[in-house]
């Protein structure tokens, strides 16, 4: 973990308060300016969409709990599923949690290879590892120290070293936990209800195919906070609206044989895996629920350069695997109204489809900032409707009330003090989300259509991708 740098306070609250400050001074100073609904409704699409859909969730996050008899509460709850319902609680404690195995995929580790023996140390007996064509001495130190690492010196990408590995695991496990080597299984006083065998033998008793703990952002900084907000909403009211149709994530837990069974389905692909052994387990009629009461953490990307590079791998593999598994997507829609919504209307919908209308919202939202440096600064832009400062200023103000009532409602309060001064400058990290969005997207019509990509995201070489645009049939 990063020493927390005492700047990364005060950069947001300046920024908050020059903000606050431009909002104020920009509307008083503006001369009277053309006014379109049409301009303000478009422009204000981002908050809309976020709002509703807010909104939505946060209620079937309410109705998966109280359909069963029981009553919602953030303090206690963090399932998408009413487990007492499901197991009766004298029966959850006499089970034994039953043989399982920490697997993961490893690759050059060398340079973190110190942090991770620390963070799995005192699970090193289920832990079971395969590297993926390391070229670096990560083998030879894991087997120096004890560690199970297998090597068969091939680099197969992620989802074919783990089926490799599966392979290997002795035949009494039946459930594994997959990891991404850079996590951290937090204890119960550092946020998780529960702790790691708990949380088995509750899944082993439901029967579902896997189930998804939360994953939080450790603290690092000014842009780590907006991803730490970020993560709180997609867990704690994405994930746990979905009962049991939700998404697996970078670490999940998997009943065996059904891991094996998506992976033998699987494209082999790098760009959203997780994404799609949830679309092919669900469409086989199984099941996935997300448990929030364990917690593990990770490190976001530290520099800006590295999280527009996720940010365009992860778009460039939704739209990918939405586009390859759409068959899959419409068998899971008809299992249930809630699902329909999620994987039709929000993923390809709101996420996919109007993702046009969102470049046009973002640059109106542009135009109108640009106005408000006019109404200061005196015809630094062309008057017009379209610069009309007061359709960023709406926005801001809607996005920011959203912003609240999610601080509250969604985000532990362990969490708040440090995600709250980024709270008022949320709209403009989704924003210029939209740019990775976009490129991600570009990126996978280039690679399809001309064979190459328009920019390179650290997921995969250059001759990987080759590899990808053969597999999609676009070379001969």
């Amino acid at each position: 973990m990063k020493p927390l740098r005492a700047w990364s306070l005060l950069g947001p609250l300046a920024v908050c308060v020059l903000l606050a400050g431009w909002i104020v001074l920009s509307v008083a100073a503006a001369r009277t300016a053309g006014f379109s609904i049409l301009v303000f409704a478009v422009a204000n699409v981002i908050v809309y969409a976020d709002a509703i859909d807010f909104a939505l969730r946060l209620y079937m996050r309410r109705r998966h709990t109280l359909a069963a008899g029981g009553g919602y509460s953030p303090r206690n709850g963090g399932l998408s599923i009413n487990l007492s319902a499901i197991l009766p609680p004298d029966a959850r404690r006499v089970v034994q949690a039953p043989p399982f195995a920490i697997i993961a995929s490893i690759f050059n580790l060398e340079d973190r290879l110190q942090d991770f023996m620390a963070a799995f140390g005192p699970y090193k007996h289920r832990v079971w590892l395969i590297s993926d064509g390391s070229t670096d001495q990560t083998v030879l130190r894991l087997r120096q120290a004890g560690w199970r690492c297998f090597d068969d010196g091939v680099n197969r990408r992620k989802p074919g070293a783990l089926r490799r590995l599966l392979a290997r695991l002795p035949a009494q496990i039946d459930i594994v936990m997959v990891i991404d080597p850079d996590i951290r299984i937090r204890g119960l006083n550092e946020g998780s209800t529960i702790d790691l065998e708990q949380f088995i033998r509750d899944f082993q008793q439901t029967g579902a195919a896997a189930a998804c703990p939360r994953i939080m952002i450790e603290p690092d900084g000014f842009l780590a906070r907006f991803q730490a907000f970020e993560y709180a909403l997609a867990f704690r009211v994405g994930r746990e609206s979905l009962a049991d149709f939700s998404v697996t994530s970078g670490v999940s837990f998997y009943r065996r044989s059904a891991l094996a069974r998506t992976l033998d389905e699987h494209s082999l692909s790098v760009y959203a895996e997780d994404f799609e052994n949830a679309l092919i387990l669900l469409s086989h009629g199984e099941r996935i629920y997300y448990d929030g009461r364990l917690v593990v953490s990770t490190e976001g990307p530290g520099s800006l350069q590295h999280w527009f590079s996720q940010r365009v791998g992860w778009y460039h593999g939704l739209i990918k695997v939405y586009s390859e598994r759409f068959s899959e997507v419409l068998r899971i829609s008809r299992r249930s109204p809630f699902a329909a919504y999620n994987y039709l209307i929000y993923i390809g919908g709101l996420a996919l489809g109007i993702h046009l209308v969102k470049i046009v919202s973002a640059a109106l939202l542009l135009l109108s900032f640009l106005g408000g440096l006019d109404a200061l600064l005196n015809d630094f832009v062309p008057q017009g409707s379209l610069g009309n400062p007061q359709y960023f200023t709406a926005a801001v103000g809607s996005y920011l009330a959203l912003g609240v009532i999610a601080l509250f409602t969604c985000v532990p309060k362990a969490e708040r003090s440090y995600i709250a001064p980024i709270v008022p400058l949320y709209l403009c990290y989704a924003i210029v989300h939209i740019v990775p969005m976009t490129v991600g997207f570009v990126n996978f019509f280039a690679l399809r259509l001309f064979r190459r990509r328009v920019y390179q995201d650290h997921y995969e070489s250059p001759a990987d991708a080759g590899i990808e645009a053969q597999e999609a049939g676009v070379i001969e």
